[in-house]
């Protein structure tokens, strides 16, 4: 069951990853100073090991619903790469129930520091989005 979660979140991801936002300017945080897109950086924000790896930590730790009345479907999720690498600002966009927006949001919580995106050389803060396809029961 976790390879099929594997298979289609590599297949959605290098979609969303494939896609270049419009926006070329950074949006102001009140508290945290600058926020790119993940599609308007010089440098892409990147998991150790690579994209490949992030793929498998996913397929590893998201935990599929077992009620049988679980169809399936996507979760969509946004959060922010700090500086330092760290994932916050964690927000569920859409869930199916049976607890998958409480999932994505603990797999991403136990992530582990990214490598920062860069702007002009200087890490910088950078928003990502990620769907995940779970398949049903």
């Amino acid at each position: 069951m976790k390879k099929i979660v594997t298979l289609m979140v590599l297949f959605i991801f290098q979609f969303v990853f494939s896609q270049e936002t419009k926006t070329k300017e950074p949006v102001e945080d009140v508290d945290y100073g600058l926020l790119y897109s993940s599609g308007t950086v010089e440098v892409k924000p990147e998991f150790p090991g690579g994209i490949q790896e992030f793929y498998n930590y996913i397929g590893r730790n998201f935990y599929t619903p077992t009620d049988k009345k679980f169809k399936g479907g996507r979760v969509i999720v946004s959060f922010v790469i700090e500086k330092d690498g760290s994932v916050t600002d964690i927000d569920v966009k859409k869930d199916v129930g049976f607890g998958t927006k409480e999932e994505a949001i603990r797999v991403l919580k136990e992530c582990i520091k990214w490598k920062p995106a860069e702007q002009s050389g200087v890490p910088v803060r950078c928003s990502y989005m990620l769907p995940i396809t779970v398949q049903g029961n």
